[in-house]
């Protein structure tokens, strides 16, 4: 254990062995208070639509929506001003008891970016489909 500087405190942490780092964030695990952030590369993704249940419908992964928001602790004015924004187009446009990923994918991904006003890329939606997809039983639902 060590002292370090962070945000003009000083805090305990630990000493990290540059050359055998493999960006793992396990001293993180062992030392929350250990300043693995850098100011250039530390962000937020905000991923929307995913779901456990099989409740109406089926469980779903979720989509990043916005792939990278700058990390500002302790109030994260950006990414709360992003959910918020995400969240009130939502409320305004779904259905009663809709989900978030359910209301997405009725009106399509695309005209969810067009009316959140998120920037899209091809980077973001992944659709891969595992071949099991099409052949297993994937959830509890039955559909005849």
């Amino acid at each position: 254990p060590t002292k370090v500087e962070y945000n003009g405190n000083k805090v305990n942490s630990i000493a990290i062995k540059e050359d055998r780092c493999m960006y793992c964030g396990n001293c993180y695990t062992m030392c929350p208070a250990l300043p693995i952030s850098d100011g250039e590369g530390d962000g937020v993704a905000i991923m929307v639509g995913g779901k456990v249940s099989n409740r109406i419908s089926m469980p779903k992964f979720s989509k990043v929506v916005v792939g990278y928001i700058p990390n500002e602790p302790p109030r994260w004015p950006t990414l709360t001003k992003t959910i918020k924004h995400i969240v009130e187009v939502y409320s305004a446009n779904a259905n009663k008891y809709e989900r978030l990923g359910d209301w997405a994918e009725r009106i399509g991904w695309e005209s969810f970016f067009k009316m959140t006003g998120l920037e899209f890329t091809h980077h973001l939606i992944d659709d891969f489909r595992d071949p099991a997809y099409y052949t297993w039983r994937q959830s509890t639902q039955f559909k005849f």
